[in-house]
């Protein structure tokens, strides 16, 4: 006997041209610490505030995108998840068929 459904083929990867593109945004370099010596000795207040507020700005730039990336990952997983959960409860849908013809 043959059943209702059709046969599921394995799972294969989409070809290239087919898969999601994930533009990944460029790693910045860590800011450049400032090595202590002579010269930084010499630094004037104002020298040393633009040299901070710099470094801020470079690390708010980095939350920023490190923000956006877990957003971005967050989003998909949330996908991901829903897509599994309909998968999971289409497949529980066809094993309730099944046993019933089982049992019949």
């Amino acid at each position: 006997m043959t059943s209702a459904a059709p046969a599921r083929k394995p799972y294969r990867k989409a070809p290239p041209q087919h898969r999601e593109t994930r533009n990944a945004l460029p790693a910045a370099p860590p800011p450049p610490v400032p090595q202590p010596d002579a010269s930084q000795e010499a630094l004037s207040d104002s020298d040393r505030i633009k040299i901070l507020q710099q470094q801020n700005e470079d690390l708010r730039r980095r939350l920023s995108l490190s923000t956006h990336k877990m957003e971005a990952m967050e989003a998909e997983f949330d996908g991901s998840r829903h897509y599994m959960e309909a998968e999971l409860s289409r497949t529980r849908d066809d094993l309730d068929k099944m046993r019933d013809k089982f049992r019949r």
